[in-house]
Parts: structure tokens; C-alpha cells; sequence
């Protein structure tokens, strides 16, 4: 359920305009289905893959993107768990690659305020996770 709910919120929030950004969704959900490792990840992780597609100039480079972090991902939690420490230091790593990925500024503010919001989405998929 929880995969369905985030596909929905990442197309919606997609629909808007460029204002808004989509990694906030993107980049723990991303976190959230290398967790999983389950075999219907693979559908989702398609599914988000084209969601980033439909408003890119350069659609290999949303494929790039998706599958460097989920490999990266995957990597990351065969060593550390998904706990709210190895949150604490990956919510910096998704933020800096989300940035680099839609060239956002790298405004010491915007970083904090999305630190918060990043740790929290995290932070809910973690408790889905860990069910």
C-alpha cells in the first residue's frame, strides 16, 4: 500500500510545475524499495524511472540517475540497517544528489530546510519498512 500511495504522491506532485521539487519523494522512496528487496520493486523502480522521464531534455540521464542510487542503495544496506542514525548521514547524501540532479542551488538554507523534510519522509518509510 504504501508503494501505491508514494507513486501517486510522486505523479502528483510531478504535475506541477517546475516550482516544485520532487525529490523530497523520490530519493527516500528510492531508499525505501533497495530496503525492501523484494522483486516487485523492480516495477516501481520503472515506474518512478518514467515519472522522472516525462519532464527531462535527456531521458538516459533520469535512467542513469535511478539506477546509480538504487545500486548505491542496495550497496548501503547490505552493510547498516535502516535505522534513524544511518538516516541521519544518508539524508545528506540524498539531498547533494538530488541537488546535483536538477541543478537546484546549493543554498546552506536550502539544504537545512530539506534536510528536515527529506529526514521525515525518511523517517515514515522507515517505520513502513520496518513493520
Amino acid at each position: 500500500m504504501l508503494n501505491l500511495i508514494s507513486i501517486l504522491f510522486i505523479f502528483i506532485i510531478d504535475s506541477f510545475p517546475q516550482i516544485a521539487s520532487k525529490g523530497f519523494l523520490i530519493m527516500p522512496y528510492l531508499a525505501y524499495l533497495s530496503y525492501k528487496k523484494e522483486k516487485e520493486s523492480i516495477l516501481f523502480y520503472i515506474l518512478v524511472t518514467i515519472i522522472l522521464m516525462l519532464h527531462t531534455t535527456n531521458p538516459i540521464y533520469s535512467v542513469i540517475f535511478v539506477l546509480l542510487n538504487a545500486i548505491f542503495y542496495y550497496i548501503y544496506f547490505m552493510q547498516f540497517s535502516y535505522n534513524i542514525e544511518n538516516i541521519c548521514i544518508f539524508t545528506i547524501l540524498q539531498i547533494l544528489c538530488w541537488k546535483f540532479f536538477a541543478n537546484e542551488s546549493m543554498a546552506l538554507i536550502s539544504i537545512g530546510y530539506s534536510y528536515i523534510i527529506y529526514f521525515f519522509i525518511n523517517y515514515i518509510y522507515m517505520k513502513g519498512a520496518n513493520r
